[in-house]
């Protein structure tokens, strides 16, 4: 759907920073856990909430670059006015699902609020899957 080749190939390489450090977290959590290693709940849900703000900002980039290209009009550059003029433009599966994420991720970021994992990992899941269906990630 992003027409520029340049830029897709820089969104598509910021998504795929965002999930690779999704996996890196995971996995050197697990492998602390299996060295007998401690982590407290809360210090897994901070560093797995952070992935979360990696992937809402490639994912704010991409529909940056889709007003941008005007395949719809939106005068903000921030992210909730961003979805919101997209919502009726953009083949979205899972409008409220990525919006509960949004608000849970500006939580992350302006209030410490953590997200427990088993949402970062539904709410990650959920963006790509959009970004799949608007044929930015395959």
């Amino acid at each position: 759907m992003i027409r520029d080749p340049k830029i897709l190939q820089d969104v598509q390489a910021e998504w795929h920073t965002a999930i690779s450090t999704w996996k890196m977290v995971q996995s050197n959590i697990v492998f602390s856990f299996a060295m007998g290693g401690f982590t407290s709940n809360q210090f897994r849900s901070v560093a797995y909430s952070m992935t979360l703000l990696f992937a809402f900002s490639a994912f704010e980039h991409v529909l940056q670059q889709l007003r941008d290209e005007g395949v719809f009009k939106c005068k903000s550059s921030f992210l909730g006015p961003l979805m919101l003029a997209s919502q009726q433009v953009l083949p979205w599966t899972n409008y409220s699902l990525v919006d509960e994420a949004r608000v849970r991720r500006n939580k992350v970021a302006h209030e410490q609020q953590w997200v427990p994992i088993p949402d970062v990992k539904r709410y990650i899941e959920g963006m790509e899957t959009e970004l799949r269906s608007w044929k930015i990630v395959v």
